[in-house]
């Protein structure tokens, strides 16, 4: 699995989804991009399981998945409702998931994705280690893809796998 969650395939698959799908053009982020204060950020996750398990997100800003949502359904970013904002993210999510799996030897399912939005919130897999991580950045913001992998011993589990996505610290 090493090999698939490298930064660079990883960075690959956004770069040929995002592109392909999009017309959008992703590039590397740097250490001072950061999600902007106080925005809602967007979280699309998959599963994978098989002879391999653990799961792939997304984390994105509304603004550019707003923007993404717009290019998926040629519309402009204004005009996207809620509804198809959840779905693009989802999409997405799915896409970089099924890439992902597609690289994976042995038998592998997909799950449907599941998408999470706001302010204030965190995603968390108890008993996983990040197995990669990339960041990019698209019209001056970032899109953060991790892979996680499921069945992580304690010792080697990662506390960035138990938070994968935080909008805002804590209450």
């Amino acid at each position: 699995m090493s090999d698939v969650v490298q930064a660079s395939n990883l960075a690959q698959i956004n770069d040929e989804i995002w592109g392909a799908v999009l017309g959008m053009v992703l590039e590397p982020a740097g250490p001072e991009d950061a999600q902007p204060e106080g925005e809602e950020l967007v979280t699309g996750q998959v599963q994978i399981t098989g002879d391999w398990s653990g799961a792939v997100f997304i984390e994105l800003s509304t603004s550019l998945a707003r923007k993404a949502t717009a290019a998926m359904f040629f519309t402009e970013p204004d005009d996207v409702s809620e509804e198809d904002l959840i779905d693009a993210v989802g999409e997405l999510a799915n896409m970089t998931g099924g890439n992902v799996k597609a690289q994976l030897e042995g038998p592998h399912a997909l799950s449907l994705p599941s998408v999470t939005a706001g302010q204030r919130y965190r995603v968390s897999m108890p008993g996983t280690r990040v197995a990669g991580r990339v960041s990019q950045c698209c019209a001056g913001q970032l899109l953060t893809t991790t892979v996680i992998e499921s069945g992580a011993s304690p010792k080697a589990q990662d506390a960035d796998a138990q938070v994968l996505a935080s909008a805002a610290d804590s209450p």
